[in-house]
């Protein structure tokens, strides 16, 4: 008798290691923890949030200068007769567009909420808005 409850001790012990190989390979395929670890996950990337560091903002002269390279690199594509100009103008101005909201919230102008790219009169306004306000790039 004290065979067989070793052999079924050993046989459970085996399972539940084979059952958490499992779930930890299921965390590292899918990136979703385990639920008995999702409290001290969540404790954990608090406490580590509350220990970082918070970013200085970004000077809005600089924020003025890189928007300034990105126009004229849109101007450059714009111009240009490179292979996939349609996707380097889309990309160009996407980083222009998030250049020019930065911007923007640098210098407490009011942004448009935009998943994608801004549209042609959503940049517009708030490139008058900027000039309005004193702002040059």
């Amino acid at each position: 008798m004290p065979v067989i409850l070793g052999y079924a001790a050993g046989f459970a012990g085996l399972c539940a290691l084979v059952a958490c190989f499992g779930r930890g390979i299921n965390w590292a395929v899918t990136g979703q923890a385990p639920r008995t670890l999702r409290p001290a996950l969540d404790r954990l990337d608090a406490w580590m949030a509350a220990r970082r560091p918070r970013p200085e903002p970004i000077p809005p002269v600089l924020l003025a200068l890189e928007l300034d390279r990105l126009a004229r690199h849109v101007r450059f594509v714009d111009e240009s007769d490179m292979p996939n100009k349609a996707e380097r103008l889309t990309a160009a101005r996407l980083a222009y567009d998030h250049a020019l909201r930065d911007y923007c919230r640098a210098v407490d102008i009011p942004v448009p909420t935009a998943i994608r790219g801004l549209s042609r009169e959503q940049r517009f306004d708030m490139e008058s808005a900027l000039i309005g306000a004193g702002h040059e790039w």
